[in-house]
């Protein structure tokens, strides 16, 4: 996974008010959550956030401080910070970003991470009307950050009406630890749904 560059500014003021003043002007409120090191509460412009995460809400982030650093405190030497999103708060009707969680990850360490299930390969019983039901959409995985896969596949293209797959069917990528029990089921292949006819209308005058 290769780091997407997010500009970042520490901000000094939090709370209801500075938050809605910041998003009036175009930044997303957050924190950044470090090892070893406080929390530091930051805003981010909404256009950069959404540049960075345009391949999805997995991916790593290397931060830029917008004094020049890569710190946070004008100190270069500290070296580049990474992060992984946390959580996000979405408007549910807007679907504005409301607030971003940041967790500052090493790269050097092993992280635990959700990753989506990609679907590769369609079983020839879905033409006839078979139905795909999936139990799972997303798999945790331990890898380091730099090596956390956007996404696992999953070949579904074999599967034939009464079968299923489990976790262990997963493409799993070299490095990376999947946590999950690997006898959960992934997916599973349905027979075709049986519509029953509708009632004949009764004909009977009373």
């Amino acid at each position: 996974m290769e780091a997407a560059r997010l500009p970042v500014r520490e901000r000094t003021e939090v709370g209801d008010g500075p938050s809605r003043r910041l998003r009036a002007q175009g930044f997303v409120p957050g924190a950044l959550y470090g090892k070893n090191r406080p929390t530091m509460p930051i805003s981010v412009r909404s256009e950069d956030l959404r540049d960075a995460l345009a391949q999805g809400h997995k991916v790593l982030l290397e931060l830029v401080f917008e004094d020049g650093s890569s710190s946070g405190d004008g100190a270069q030497t500290r070296g580049t910070r990474y992060a992984l999103v946390k959580e996000m708060q979405v408007h549910p009707i807007k679907r504005q970003v409301l607030h971003v969680d940041l967790h500052e990850v090493d790269l050097s360490a092993e992280v635990e991470a959700e990753v989506e299930i990609e679907a590769v390969g369609e079983p020839e019983g879905v033409a006839a009307g078979a139905v795909l039901e999936w139990e799972k959409r997303e798999v945790t995985v331990r890898a380091l950050p730099t090596q956390i896969p956007e996404s696992i596949r999953l070949d579904i293209g074999e599967l034939e009406v009464g079968d299923h797959l489990t976790v262990a069917a997963l493409s799993v990528p070299a490095g990376v630890t999947v946590l999950d029990d690997p006898e959960e089921v992934v997916v599973s292949l349905l027979p075709p749904k049986i519509q029953e006819p509708a009632a004949e209308e009764s004909s009977t005058e009373e």
